[in-house]
C-alpha cells in the first residue's frame, strides 16, 4: 500500500492482483458469495490483503471479484497452497462454468493524488 496526500491509502503497483467472474449454477448465487466470502477469512497469510466482491445486476448467480495480495511471493504461495485448494473446489461445485480469472496490477484509482 502506498499513502496519498489525502492520507487515503492506495494499493500499489507492485501488488499483484485478480479479477475473477465466476457463475453460479441456477439459484446458487447466494450460496457463492456466502461462500466465498467466508473464504476471506480462512487466515491464509497469503490471501488477499484488499478484496471485494460485487454482484452483477442483472444476473444475481453472477460473482465478480476484485483481489490484491501483499506481494508476488504470497500471491503464489497463495494459489499453490493445497490447504486452500479445498475451498476452491468448493467453490467450482457451486459454478455452472469455470470461471473467468485475469491477473491484474493497479495502474489508478480513487485513491490517488491527481
Amino acid at each position: 500500500m502506498i499513502a496519498t496526500e489525502k492520507g487515503n491509502m492506495m494499493i500499489s503497483p507492485k501488488q499483484p492482483g485478480t479479477v475473477l467472474k465466476m457463475r453460479a449454477k441456477a439459484g446458487k448465487g447466494d450460496a457463492l458469495f456466502e461462500l466465498t466470502n467466508k473464504l476471506h477469512y480462512n487466515g491464509d497469510p497469503d490471501g488477499p490483503i484488499d478484496w471485494i466482491l460485487c454482484r452483477d445486476d442483472k444476473d444475481s448467480d453472477i460473482l465478480w471479484a476484485f483481489e490484491f495480495y501483499k506481494d508476488s511471493d504470497s500471491f503464489i504461495r497463495h494459489f499453490t497452497n493445497p490447504a486452500i485448494e479445498a475451498g476452491h473446489d468448493e467453490v467450482l461445485e457451486l459454478l455452472a462454468e469455470m470461471p473467468m480469472r485475469v491477473e491484474v496490477h493497479t495502474a489508478y484509482s480513487s485513491f490517488q493524488a491527481k
